[in-house]
């Protein structure tokens, strides 16, 4: 009996051992994944450098940003991007609101963070990313810091000696978008854009500097665009990338004036100028956009009529994209109209909406927007009868998976937060 409790007493120390060794072998693999960055002043950090004759990176965060941390604990850890970092930089991370950070902050002159440095072994600034990426892109964005043709410092050096052409525009607007300095992105777009010949912006070797960063619909250049897409598109080789590229700015802007800042005045001579222009424009997507445009001109005047009508147009001719528009045309009615006219137009809507639905989720949405409606204009038997069409809908598309939660955006800013 004492041998059998020796040998298992033997047994037990030589598992405990062996769960010793592997889980210090998990944390010493797990510590491999991870950016090795150095501790000491920046003197030594520099001497370091010097010594390695390596490059510098520099993670720049601040406790209270929650994009810092994210880059910290999900890409840090990528072991492709911690093996890129260790073998050919020297890696620092610093709290630029403490030290001697403090002085450094001011000298690169941060705005946002995290604001990931890229430094010679001299200290000399060659690159810089602002802003929290996932692994792969950061990756990609990070091996610019390495390349002689994509650094942002020797790209800046070749703007100012006057070189331009499409490609070389475009690695150096990148670099300048990474930076996160959108002034200078849109002087250098702006200036490249004017300064060639209108026919040279539809050649193939200028598409990505049209496409990533000519984004001001109201200008006379992309008004050119617009009206000469087929020959860029033959360029391209694609009439469908022409026509999102169109239809993402316009959209864009028309955002801009949705939520336009009434502190400074607005634009009308563009709104204006930009309807006039797709009202004579043969370009296909022209009527739904002029639509939209209109539809927020007269919401933003105040012509209730105007804008009753022109949404009622929209909906009734197909040219809204989807049901969910729709709803909110008619939820904005509901709540905003008090004319029991208004509603009745707003539950057609709703009916268009309901027919042209396939997806359970989303016809439970309009059917609940369909039995307040009904509510409002004392139809109670057809109220109940959706609310009830809704609910089902409801427990169906929750029983399938494919129930709408709606949940809190959460802001990936970097910006520091207002007291």
């Amino acid at each position: 009996m004492k041998l059998n409790i020796k040998h298992q007493m033997k047994l037990f120390k030589n598992i405990l051992i062996l769960a010793f060794v592997l889980l210090t072998s998990s944390l010493t693999t797990a510590q491999e994944y991870d950016i090795h960055f150095v501790h000491g002043s920046w003197k030594e950090v520099l001497q370091m450098a010097k010594k390695q004759n390596k490059p510098i990176f520099v993670d720049c965060y601040t406790t209270w940003c929650g994009p810092c941390k994210i880059l910290a604990k999900e890409v840090f850890t990528q072991k492709e991007v911690a093996d890129f970092f260790n073998q050919n930089f020297v890696c620092v991370s610093l709290d630029m609101e403490k030290g001697e950070a403090i002085k450094l902050k001011k000298d690169w002159k941060l705005k946002a963070f995290p604001t990931l440095m890229f430094l010679d072994s001299k200290g000399n600034e060659n690159h810089r990313i602002v802003g929290a990426f996932g692994a792969t892109e950061f990756l990609e964005y990070s091996k610019m810091g390495l390349d002689e043709n994509k650094m942002s410092a020797r790209l800046q050096k070749r703007y100012e000696a006057g070189e331009r052409g499409g490609q070389f525009i475009f690695d150096y607007l990148v670099s300048v978008r990474l930076s996160f300095n959108g002034e200078l992105e849109a002087k250098v777009a702006d200036d490249f854009v004017k300064s060639i010949p209108r026919n040279e912006l539809l050649k193939k070797e200028n598409w990505n500097v049209v496409k990533n960063f000519m984004n001001d619909p109201t200008t006379e250049e992309y008004r050119f665009i617009i009206a000469n897409r087929t020959a860029l598109a033959q360029a391209v080789g694609s009439a469908e990338e022409v026509n999102a590229k169109i239809n993402r700015n316009i959209e864009k802007q028309l955002e801009t004036w949705t939520f336009w800042n009434e502190e400074k005045p607005f634009e009308t001579d563009k709104e204006t100028q930009l309807i006039q222009f797709l009202q004579e424009s043969d370009y296909e997507g022209a009527p739904v956009l002029i639509g939209k445009l209109l539809a927020n001109k007269y919401k933003r005047v105040k012509d209730s009529e105007q804008y009753l009508s022109l949404l009622d147009y929209l909906v009734r001719l197909n040219l809204v994209e989807n049901s969910g528009t729709i709803v909110r045309y008619a939820n904005e009615v509901s709540n905003s109209y008090t004319s029991p006219q208004a509603w009745a137009k707003a539950l057609v809507w709703l009916n268009i909406a309901e027919k042209k639905e396939t997806q359970i989720e989303h016809k439970a949405v309009i059917l609940t927007a369909k039995s307040d409606l009904l509510t409002k204009l004392g139809n109670k038997s057809e109220a109940e009868l959706a609310k009830l069409a809704a609910e089902k809908a409801d427990k169906e598309s929750e029983e399938t998976g494919k129930k709408i939660h709606t949940v809190p955006m959460m802001l990936m800013t970097g910006q520091k937060p207002k007291k």
